[in-house]
């Protein structure tokens, strides 16, 4: 579930709100309680580096992931 980051224009705070599956609610500052919120726009996390090669998906229980250090052949 994505954390989406908001700026309340009432008093300047800026949080995040943790999306769920469930319907949209009003997204309200929790300093304030203001509704006039600016919903920010954020970067992706940075890949993770394991000994100096990129992080794949590959969890082992599934198909090859098909990196080139990816020991499990199809």
């Amino acid at each position: 579930m994505p954390l989406h980051e908001y700026n309340c224009r009432g008093c300047g705070q800026t949080f995040e709100v943790l999306v769920t599956a469930k319907p949209a609610r009003e997204v309200q500052c929790p300093g304030c309680s203001s509704p006039a919120v600016d919903r920010l726009i954020g970067l992706p996390a940075a890949g993770r580096v394991v000994d100096g090669n990129a992080a794949t998906n590959c969890r082992g229980d599934g198909p090859p992931c098909g990196a080139p250090r990816c020991g499990r052949k199809g």
